[in-house]
């Protein structure tokens, strides 16, 4: 039986009690376990899947232990498709891996029947090591703790029970387990904590979307409680910041809510909360770290803005006093403090102006420290500094304050900044470039030359040594040099960001009036080439001198950076600003690297082996452009021509789908007078693969742009119910986006009026299209007409809805 029938009848049967039903539904099933126990051909096991995911509701004990079996086994089995093993080509779609993934959703209509089990299964799946496989199964299991309104409030009320069992299933772990679970029991714990919960109910036409508060009923203050408890229970787990930010960030959930509640006992639940939360915090300040502290500072002021109660504000002020007890925090703060609240709450709170003058006052304070550093003092800095250093941040950019004083430290003091480099590498890492700096400006600048030679020797730290040569006065290209010929030596990730921030302090070095730094950068651009590397791209494409570089570069090293460019993956605006500053001397050099592109797309469908990384995808051509088509929509001769000349017949069928036809619209979206201009240019030569290729162009603007004047002239020429009939029709009926349940149905009633005035043309050909194709899309309007009628019918009967007014 065809496989959309067969889900279809038990789809029908699967509610029926009779004894029949059930005896055949029970042999359905064990059909299923064996296909799943042992078959190896992928589409049976996919179909085995979907039969399984409508029996769930029927046979919800005996489904997990199946699911849980399969996904076990699968990665063992050698899969076929059609009997044959599969392919390498084909494996991302048809793999034991995509097959877990089916296996995720089939529980789905069962999900609050069996939490624990559920949990089970799910959380096994999420530890794949497979990244698309643990995502799906994260997001079953967001979805399993998140409240829905419908479930809570239905019929039966479901209240907090599959949240309540979340929180214990974590709960009941030890130590280890749990901490080994991290990161998804916090986004579960964030959903169960959520103060509010969304429901959808659908009719015909439309779906609702309902959004409302938690309440304090249906168990949910008792699961608040637990789920807090086992909050600080996991803060506990680990000293590590990293670790510890996290549960502050799961624990903010606890302390926030919807909208004030006209319930007395959710208005409650919601200030208890907050004050455990925020009590928990207070009495944790005086044993973290400086960064934990930071972070409860943050939470405690956004408590204390947004209390909904004078016990909130009160706990809120008592975590800002415990913060205020830590002497050494305040000079963390002004160094290091990015989430730092400096000022008084009180006025913080009140004037949006107190909040201005924060960055000076940090800078002062600098100053200040900077001042007080001296030989009494010296090692007290030097330990300040190297538990400051522990900080950390996916952005390097958070600590513009303490990098300046680092750097000014270096400089006045390099005694201690060589120090600190020599002795506490490890420690000092983020904050080599800071220290390098300002060594570079101090009495002390050939003692820094000699420990970076050091590390030069032993290869490390290249990058970092290369980004400190970026200093307004005496930079050091000799330095720079050395650094790229020991980056060459070796091809390996060290030596690769060694040569494009070499490029990148090279292009600002030109800027400041350095013209031997542009040797430099083609040094390192040359490296980089060899390497199949155009990364250097987004370090320079913001450089406000990059015009001024281009400028002095000649026709063979515009090639040479053209050649370099060849290996982007996808032209972003960082590449597109690069290459929009060489078009401003040498348009016509532009043209022709995307045409390269076009070229290397099409000669290289499918090869994984032209690059040199795991990341194999490439788009020749973006589908925008948002400089580069200023340029070329001054080419639209050379453009369509050089196109023209990539094209041949055997592709016009797929020529819209192609990088080249791309290219066409990307630079010409509005397909102007001057592009419409050279097509009929390529229409009167009346040969065929020119007419093709116009065709091929009409399509690609699928609609969006007026055709029918381009459309028209091609039909005077080719012989009437030729091949290029169909494919000339195929672009006028091409509609773009439609909208509405008749959407496509009045599309098509638009494009027959657009053409209604052909039937009067003075070509006799141009006539008989317009009957040929106005009769085509009469029969496309009657069936759309059917199809949206049909489709509606089925909505109604699926979701309920008034029957339409007679």
């Amino acid at each position: 039986m065809d496989l959309d029938l067969r889900l279809a009848a038990l789809t029908n049967l699967v509610n029926d009690p009779s004894p029949e039903v059930e005896a055949k539904l029970l042999s359905e099933l064990d059909r299923v376990k064996g296909v799943l126990n042992s078959s190896t051909e992928y589409d049976d096991l996919n179909a085995a899947l979907q039969v399984l995911a409508i029996l769930t509701t029927r046979f919800s004990f005996r489904v997990l232990p199946m699911l849980t079996a399969f996904v076990r086994s699968a990665p063992q089995r050698e899969l076929t498709w059609g009997g044959e093993p599969i392919v390498e080509s084909h494996r991302k779609y048809r793999s034991a891996a995509q097959l877990i993934r089916e296996a995720v959703d089939v529980p789905q209509t069962i999900r609050y029947v069996h939490v624990g089990a559920l949990m089970d299964f799910l959380l096994e799946i999420w530890r794949s090591e497979d990244k698309d496989t643990s995502n799906k199964a994260g997001r079953a299991l967001d979805s399993l703790a998140t409240f829905k309104l419908n479930l809570f409030y239905g019929d039966p009320p479901v209240g907090a029970r599959p949240q309540k069992e979340v929180v214990d299933y974590f709960s009941q772990m030890g130590d280890a387990q749990l901490l080994a679970h991290t990161s998804i029991a916090l986004i579960m714990l964030q959903r169960v904590l959520s103060p509010t919960m969304e429901g959808h109910t659908w009719t015909y036409n439309a779906v609702n979307i309902s959004r409302g508060g938690v309440p304090a009923d249906g168990g949910v203050v008792e699961m608040r409680g637990s789920a807090i408890e086992l909050l600080k229970r996991m803060f506990l787990l680990s000293p590590a910041v990293a670790h510890r930010e996290l549960v502050l960030q799961a624990m903010g959930a606890a302390t926030r809510r919807e909208r004030p509640s006209n319930d007395a006992r959710t208005s409650a639940m919601f200030e208890s909360n907050a004050i455990e939360v925020l009590n928990f915090l207070r009495d944790q300040v005086p044993m973290q770290e400086m960064q934990v502290v930071q972070a409860i500072e943050h939470d405690g002021y956004w408590n204390y803005y947004h209390a909904a109660s004078p016990l909130i504000s009160a706990a809120s002020l008592e975590v800002r006093d415990a913060v205020g007890k830590l002497s050494e925090y305040q000079i963390y703060k002004d160094l290091i403090g990015f989430k730092g609240i400096h000022g008084v709450w009180e006025e913080l709170k009140g004037s949006q102006t107190a909040w201005e003058d924060r960055d000076k006052q940090r800078r002062e304070a600098s100053a200040r420290y900077l001042d007080s550093i001296d030989a009494q003092t010296y090692d007290m800095w030097r330990t300040r500094i190297l538990e400051f250093s522990k900080s950390r941040s996916d952005d390097l950019a958070m600590f513009p304050i303490f990098y300046d004083f680092l750097g000014s430290l270096a400089q006045r003091m390099p005694t201690m900044a060589l120090e600190l480099l020599r002795d506490h590498e490890d420690r000092v890492q983020p904050f080599v470039i800071a220290l390098l700096n300002g060594l570079w400006a101090s009495d002390r600048a050939e003692d820094a030359l000699a420990l970076v030679r050091a590390w030069m020797a032993d290869r490390t730290k290249l990058a970092s040594i290369a980004k400190s040569l970026n200093v307004d006065e005496k930079p050091r290209f000799e330095l720079m040099g050395e650094i790229l010929d020991e980056a060459d030596r070796e091809d390996d990730a060290e030596g690769a960001v060694a040569v494009i921030q070499s490029m990148g302090v090279a292009a600002h070095q030109f800027g400041l009036g350095h013209t031997e730094a542009k040797a430099i950068f083609l040094k390192g651009m040359r490296m980089a080439a060899k390497r199949h590397d155009a990364r250097w791209v987004n370090v320079i494409w913001f450089s406000k001198d990059i015009r001024k570089f281009v400028e002095s570069l000649n026709a063979a090293e515009r090639a040479e950076v053209l050649a370099s460019m060849a290996w982007v993956k996808k032209i972003g605006y960082e590449a597109e600003e690069v290459l929009a500053a060489i078009a401003k001397v040498d348009s016509e050099a532009i043209l022709g690297y995307l045409m390269d592109r076009v070229r290397f797309d099409r000669n290289n469908e499918g090869r994984s082996e032209v690059f040199d990384d795991e990341d194999t995808s490439f788009e020749a051509i973006p589908y925008n452009l948002h400089t580069l088509d200023k340029v070329l929509s001054a080419l639209p001769g050379e453009l369509l021509r050089a196109v023209r000349a990539e094209f041949t017949p055997d592709e016009a069928g797929m020529f819209p789908y192609y990088s080249g036809a791309r290219l066409i619209k990307a630079a010409f979206p509005e397909f102007n007078e001057a592009v419409q201009a050279e097509l009929l240019a390529f229409i009167k030569t009346g040969n065929q693969t020119d007419i093709e290729f116009v065709i091929g162009v009409l399509r690609t603007f699928a609609g969006d742009v007026p055709i029918l004047d381009i459309s028209k002239e091609i039909i005077k020429l080719v012989p009437e119910r030729s091949t290029a009939w169909g494919d000339v029709a195929a672009a006028i009926e091409s509609t773009g986006v439609v909208s509405g349940e008749y959407g496509m149905l009045e599309a098509y009633q638009t494009k027959r009026e657009q053409i209604a005035p052909w039937k009067d043309d003075e070509s006799l050909r141009v006539r008989a299209f317009a009957a040929w194709l106005t009769d085509s899309l009469d029969q496309m309007i009657i069936s759309e007409r059917q199809r949206a009628d049909a489709g509606i019918a089925l909505r109604k009967h699926r979701y309920g809805g008034s029957p339409d007014p007679t």
